[in-house]
């Protein structure tokens, strides 16, 4: 079963902090070649160590034994932002130069599955600050989008959880199933802020902040 390496700095103390996997279900016993986030060529050390030491995520390559740094808080622009709105029902919200606040769930992991984070009333807490966040840096009401829905019926009351729309966070922000969840902050703009895998809850304040800032 495929599973991950992960940087420990941004989650929280009751989340898995370090996992390391192999890929035996894949018939991938040793992997052999090691990419950064540019797809340069490293070492195993340096890979392994930017792990350790830096926001990166450790994930299969495109080559059989192949393992490629992601960055975990990528800041960038799309090109057709518009398109996130439309597919959330939030057109009008666009044309008002308001936030997206999208918190992305993968499904059930070992991460979620464990973690003092995704207990009932912590999650009902989480969803009273974003909404909170969300009136204040003018942005919508909080997107809670899933690929798999597992592990979300207890959180229906507070968050209205919908599947991704024709799949396009997944492909344009999350194509790897980062554990725990992830967010993307996106303004009309285009430009966003994002972290995959868990992250501090007050990190999506600050992505709002910025955001404004540089859209003045």
């Amino acid at each position: 079963m495929l599973q991950y390496i992960l940087n420990q700095r941004l989650f929280s103390r009751e989340t898995l902090l370090l996992v390391f996997l192999t890929f035996s279900a894949f018939g991938v016993l040793a992997q052999n070649s090691y990419r950064n986030e540019l797809g340069g060529r490293i070492t195993k050390t340096q890979f392994e160590e930017q792990i350790l030491t830096g926001p990166y995520f450790g994930v299969p390559g495109d080559q059989e034994g192949e393992m490629v740094l992601v960055y975990r808080m990528p800041v960038g622009k799309v090109e057709n932002p518009e398109i996130f709105y439309e597919k959330t029902g939030n057109q009008e919200a666009f044309s008002q130069s308001k936030n997206l606040i999208v918190v992305y769930y993968p499904g059930p992991d070992e991460c979620n599955s464990n973690s003092g984070d995704f207990d009932a009333n912590a999650m009902k807490k989480a969803a009273k600050s974003l909404d909170k966040w969300a009136e204040k840096h003018n942005a919508v009401a909080p997107i809670y989008v899933y690929k798999n829905y597992g592990g979300l019926l207890a959180y229906e009351e507070f968050m209205n959880w919908q599947a991704d729309p024709d799949g396009v966070f997944e492909a344009e922000f999350f194509s790897y199933p980062y554990p725990c969840k992830s967010f993307v902050v996106l303004h009309p703009s285009g430009e966003y802020r994002a972290i995959f895998g868990d992250f501090p809850l007050s990190q999506i304040e600050v992505a709002l902040k910025k955001l404004n800032r540089a859209n003045r």
